[in-house]
């Protein structure tokens, strides 16, 4: 009997889970649409990190105020003497007497702007040996910032960038290490927009291995004219690393 023969890797009668990596099937680009994504997904995390660790850090000094203000702190009259507000923004400007009279400029929560206007009389609540140190009494009740939903929101995203490295890093070793064999499609299914593909192929050592895979329609190489050639296309690019 003869030994069967391995299919020939046909570009043109490939079905692709995901159309971009046709580039690196035809050894035209370096990495798979796998790293492009992971890579993506890690600088979105570090734009994410980088404005979380200025709102963590906006939490931080507030709640070290707050926490001082409320242990030592002296409480006193003052009057808002300005008021600007600005898209999810509030921004006061008060005086109050030490005395002598100080004036402060603070943002507050969006939510407490409507209550607060020009002229009003509003708690202050300062420290005495250093009477700039101060805050609107309203405003340690209800921060702008809360204190420990920016701690716990910072430290899940900043613990997802190491594994995220890692990710990006594991999937360009594969680009280097791994090979691309051609396989038999064997079947394919639609569901709510995505694509599953049954497949089988021999690995350099002769196994014959049959597995599934998944991907979104959208990002496929399959077309609604091919339904009109079922035959058409009947070959996967197995991206494999023994």
């Amino acid at each position: 009997m003869a030994e069967a023969t391995e299919p020939v890797l046909d570009i043109d009668r490939v079905l692709f889970l995901d159309e971009r990596n046709r580039k690196f099937v035809e050894k035209t680009s370096p990495i798979t649409s796998r790293v492009r994504d992971a890579r993506d997904l890690l600088g979105q995390i570090f734009i994410l990190a980088l404005f979380l660790s200025g709102v963590l850090s906006v939490a931080i000094s507030t709640h070290l105020l707050n926490s001082q203000l409320a242990t030592s702190g002296r409480m006193t009259t003052g009057v808002i003497t300005a008021k600007k507000q600005f898209s999810q923004m509030c921004h006061i400007t008060y005086k109050f007497s030490g005395p002598p009279i100080y004036e402060r400029e603070t943002d507050i929560a969006y939510e407490l702007c409507p209550t607060l206007t020009k002229g009003q009389i509003v708690e202050v609540v300062y420290n005495p040996q250093q009477p700039l140190s101060s805050n609107l009494k309203v405003s340690m009740d209800k921060p702008r910032i809360r204190f420990w939903p920016a701690v716990i929101a910072s430290s899940l995203v900043f613990g997802t960038i190491i594994p995220q490295i890692l990710k990006v890093r594991r999937e360009r070793r594969l680009c280097r290490e791994g090979q691309v064999i051609c396989g038999s499609l064997v079947s394919k299914n639609f569901e709510m927009g995505s694509l599953r593909i049954r497949f089988r192929f021999r690995t350099p050592a002769g196994f014959t291995i049959a597995a599934e895979a998944e991907g979104l329609r959208k990002r496929s190489s399959w077309r609604d004219d091919m339904r009109f050639f079922p035959d058409q296309p009947n070959l996967v690019a197995v991206f494999f690393r023994e």
